[in-house]
């Protein structure tokens, strides 16, 4: 039985009706001074919430007047009732249509204590265990049928495609600082997240021509030569062939070899933050006149185009793979 500091001992495991006759009421620490109910009327002061995982129940009180419950305390709340610290696990609830809906975050969190008309019903799966997450949560099929309707012979639901909770979906890639980069220009975040996956792509050293206050002048710059097929950059379709290199990491390229550019890239292949001239201008953002005067302000040495250099030609023009040593590969990335 739980008490007021959050402890507990287990009981009620079987049926639900020796469960009830001791309700456990836990408290958790306060997250807001004002008054939760305030400004959510529709939450019961002391929730009563009914939880079964396998043939296991627990029932007990929860009390939202000292400020709102998140996620992460919630779901905490639960693996200590139910012994679940080294089982990854599901929450959904039953909401008042009847529909089993999933329990991922503050927002539905909130929902489902909004449905407590007067019991919240919990139902608490293992990971990958559940039809809901084959087949998608509120069907149909989801629903307990009432008079007529469960006497009448329903066709099975057509279910196609599976769609994941929004915990397994994880960014990979972004186009960050539209606002701060010149519309000519492109700022891409591509993120690992631990895996094994490369970054799946070639650079190569080129020659640019900047436009800078003595005028129109040649520099070196660093340049994408190939995107490896169903590598990270490829399958974003952020960067292209081509694109010139100008930032990695909020550090500037511009007189730096490509041995040092490759190792800035390595060293931040987990989370990497690189700056581009898109050599195809269609697919950049037009943001009107006024940011491209901003632009031009930032970068006074903005490149106007590329054209590789005698290393970059040699690599480019033979496609196979035993002629790419001109290419630094930035592909093998622990």
């Amino acid at each position: 039985m739980a008490t007021a500091d959050g402890s507990y001992s287990s009981h009620g495991s079987g049926n639900s009706r020796n469960s009830t006759s001791n309700n456990n009421r836990i408290g958790l620490p306060p997250q807001v001074s004002q008054s939760y109910l305030g400004l959510n009327s529709a939450i019961p002061s002391m929730l009563q919430i009914k939880s079964k995982f396998d043939a296991e129940w627990r029932r007990f009180s929860l009390s939202t007047t000292n400020g709102p419950v998140t996620y992460e305390q919630f779901r905490k709340l639960i693996e200590r009732l139910h012994h679940l610290e080294n089982v990854q696990f599901t929450l959904c609830y039953t909401s008042n249509s009847g529909d089993l809906l999933p329990i991922t975050n503050d927002e539905n969190l909130r929902k489902s204590f909004e449905s407590a008309r007067p019991v919240l019903r919990l139902l608490i799966q293992r990971k990958g265990e559940s039809w809901e997450e084959k087949y998608g949560y509120g069907t149909d099929s989801d629903r307990k049928r009432k008079g007529i309707s469960a006497l009448l012979v329903q066709k099975p639901p057509k279910r196609n495609y599976s769609i994941s909770n929004p915990e397994d979906f994880r960014q990979v890639s972004a186009i960050i600082d539209v606002d701060i980069v010149p519309e000519a220009y492109r700022r891409v975040r591509l993120c690992k997240h631990g895996s094994d996956r490369p970054l799946g792509f070639y650079i190569r050293d080129g020659t640019s021509v900047r436009v800078t206050e003595k005028g129109v002048v040649k520099a070196q710059g660093i340049f994408i030569s190939r995107l490896v097929d169903g590598g990270l950059a490829e399958s974003t379709g952020l960067l292209g062939v081509n694109d010139e290199v100008l930032e990695v990491n909020g550090i500037d390229v511009q007189g730096k070899t490509l041995d040092q550019v490759t190792d800035m890239m390595v060293a931040n292949a987990h989370n990497l933050i690189i700056t581009v001239k898109p050599a195809n201008q269609r697919n950049t953002l037009s943001r009107g006149p006024s940011s491209a005067q901003t632009g031009r302000n930032v970068y006074s040495a903005g490149s106007t185009f590329g054209s590789p250099s005698a290393n970059g030609n040699k690599a480019m023009s033979n496609q196979s793979d035993d002629e790419d040593s001109g290419d630094e590969i930035v592909e093998h990335i622990r």
